[in-house]
């Protein structure tokens, strides 16, 4: 679609990203038919408007000569009816064609935003704060609505209500534009001025938003820990702070836009041009109409003039919101999607070649890591916490790239596979459980959306969690809380279990995927779990002892450095760190048997 990296494939229209005016026009001539009709409308409306002082004017001259009766002052009235009800039409499907097209522009940019940041990198999202991206993602969305409407809207009225007043009175008399053209020009600098002082302020306050929406996302997710430690009245000093800082940015705006001059600019320029145009009627320049009908233009130089206060502000409210978007659009991934890379059946051969990887590249969590594991065969990662074991699982379903070295599947390097053929063929069970605020039975569906019931509900009996999804009030439809806090430990890790047996994984992940389960329900889930590793290649980052012996290899690492590889048996002969570990394993595995024991 364009030149910036993507994970994640999500056919959406293509925008200008060059610049945040060229995105906006580019989203707004999506529609080509409603801003011609914006344009076209609104200058026939100021057009028709205009009239209406030379209709006026008219009757003023024939009043004033004497030369009125009530047939001719009956179609006077009757030609400032029609044109005052057309402009109020016009004006009307005008307004209509505005809306649609911010509503219009909203939604594509919300469609587009949500497409981008599906398809940004882990790398990516890692820099991020959730709730400055919420914030972006519903309130910035939200302020180009109100560019458009009544923002761009407002400003373009009030560029053809200047535009045509002038053109008018340049019809009417020449000399007549002398106090007007100078209105302009002082009216064009200040606008430009307090437009630019308000750019800056404007920015501020959406930025501070995004931090108002960060803290306060952060606090709720954690709420356990801030009641836990009795934090709350730090957390609303912080919230009170974010929240004033808002408030004195706002003030600021009120500020900007309460100086605003070219109202009192105004005021004298029509004074003068009251007086200059009575100059010139004195001298026979101008009739008494005509005099009449250009004070009745200059009138219409009010409705430009006072709006700009209020259209300005929401358009570069708006314009800031668009900065803050654009910069998220145009973040470019680390991982791009490569939809023309290899797509087929995985097998299950993995390799890593002198891998080193480290989330910030200066400081590498992984050193030269190389091994093979057949397809099939099992492999278990064991090292002390920090040692890089979570790290390496990732770069085989690629949500990171190796900085050198190589991470080949079936003997291909995972970046010349095509994104989704290979991460769909990858199970992946961590010890963070995330689970959906939805139904346990679309949890459970995620890992497979066209599987049937019955193989759902297959899949949750060998992961063991059938039966007490069965004993809650709705069974398989029951809503879990947000990152299924409503559940258990050992629950959420049992539902992320079936899930990735649903999926059907060539590559099977489980990191610590049973450290929540109590030892009897871990025996029989080792028994499904045995079931489906066959034929397939596993990775298992565990404490379980029993996990560690049956693997087919395993893997000793330390502070990111590969210390060893062989079977249990080897590794106890030859290697001390390992026999330090694994009777550490031991130990804190005694106790849980024994208590289990004890319980049946």
């Amino acid at each position: 679609m364009d030149h910036f990296q993507r994970e994640f494939k999500v056919q959406i229209a293509k925008y200008n990203r060059k610049g945040t005016k060229r995105w906006i026009a580019s989203h707004l001539l999506r529609y080509p038919l409603l801003p011609l009709w914006v344009l076209i409308g609104t200058i026939l409306g100021a057009a028709m408007q205009g009239a209406v002082p030379f209709f006026i004017g008219n009757v003023f001259n024939e009043v004033y000569e004497n030369t009125a009766d009530a047939s001719r002052i009956g179609y006077w009235g009757l030609l400032i009816l029609i044109f005052g009800a057309g402009a109020g039409i016009i004006q009307l499907s005008s307004n209509f064609a505005i809306e649609f097209l911010a509503q219009r522009f909203e939604r594509d940019a919300r469609e587009e935003l949500y497409a981008e940041l599906l398809g940004k990198s882990l790398t990516f999202h890692d820099r991020q704060r959730v709730g400055d991206i919420m914030a972006r993602a519903v309130n910035d969305v939200r302020q180009l609505n109100f560019m458009v409407n009544p923002g761009i809207a407002l400003v373009f009225r009030s560029a053809i209500g200047v535009i045509v007043p002038l053109s008018l009175i340049a019809m009417l008399h020449p000399q007549l534009l002398v106090i007007p053209v100078i209105y302009v020009i002082v009216f064009l600098f200040l606008l430009r001025r307090y437009n630019r002082n308000l750019s800056i302020v404007a920015m501020k306050l959406r930025r501070q938003v995004g931090v108002i929406n960060s803290r306060l996302n952060e606090t709720l997710m954690g709420i356990h820990i801030v009641r836990a430690f009795s934090q709350e009245d730090q957390e609303r000093e912080v919230f009170d702070k974010n929240v004033k800082a808002y408030r004195d940015y706002f003030v600021k705006q009120a500020d900007i836009t309460a100086r605003y001059l070219p109202l009192l600019v105004l005021g004298i320029a029509i004074a003068l041009g009251f007086l200059h145009g009575l100059f010139l009627f004195r001298v026979g320049e101008i009739s008494f109409g005509e005099l009449i009908t250009f004070l009745g233009l200059l009138a219409l130089l009010r409705f430009p003039t006072f709006i700009n206060v209020f259209a300005l502000a929401v358009l570069t409210i708006g314009m800031a919101s668009a900065d803050r978007l654009l910069s998220i659009i145009q973040a470019e991934s680390d991982i791009d999607q490569n939809p023309e890379g290899v797509s087929k059946p995985i097998k299950g051969d993995i390799e890593f070649r002198n891998v080193t990887f480290g989330y910030d590249p200066q400081k590498p969590v992984l050193h030269d890591i190389s091994f093979k594991i057949p397809a099939g065969n099992s492999l278990a990662l064991v090292g002390m916490t920090g040692s890089g074991k979570t790290t390496l699982t990732k770069l085989i379903a690629r949500l990171y790239d190796v900085n050198e070295g190589q991470v080949l599947v079936d003997g291909i390097d995972v970046r010349d596979w095509d994104l989704d053929s290979l991460r769909s063929q990858i199970g992946l069970v961590e010890q963070d459980i995330f689970l959906f605020s939805k139904s346990i039975k679309e949890n459970i569906l995620f890992g497979n959306p066209h599987a049937s019931e019955e193989d759902m509900i297959k899949a949750a009996k060998m992961a063991q969690a059938h039966d007490f999804i069965m004993a809650l009030p709705d069974g398989y439809d029951t809503i879990i809380g947000e990152r299924g806090i409503t559940l258990s430990g050992g629950q959420r890790q049992r539902i992320a279990i079936a899930r990735a047996i649903l999926s059907d994984p060539r590559i099977l992940i489980l990191d610590d995927a049973s450290s929540a389960i109590d030892s009897q329900t871990e025996d029989e889930i080792q028994k499904a779990i045995r079931t489906v590793m066959k034929g397939r290649t596993t990775f298992l980052i565990t404490h379980r002892v029993a996990q560690i012996r049956h693997a087919d290899m395993i893997l000793l690492l330390r502070r990111g450095e590969l210390v060893a590889t062989g079977t249990h048996e080897e590794l106890l002969k030859k290697e001390p760190l390992y026999r330090m570990i694994f009777s550490r394993f031991d130990e804190l595995e005694l106790p849980l048997a024994n208590a289990t024991k004890k319980t049946r």
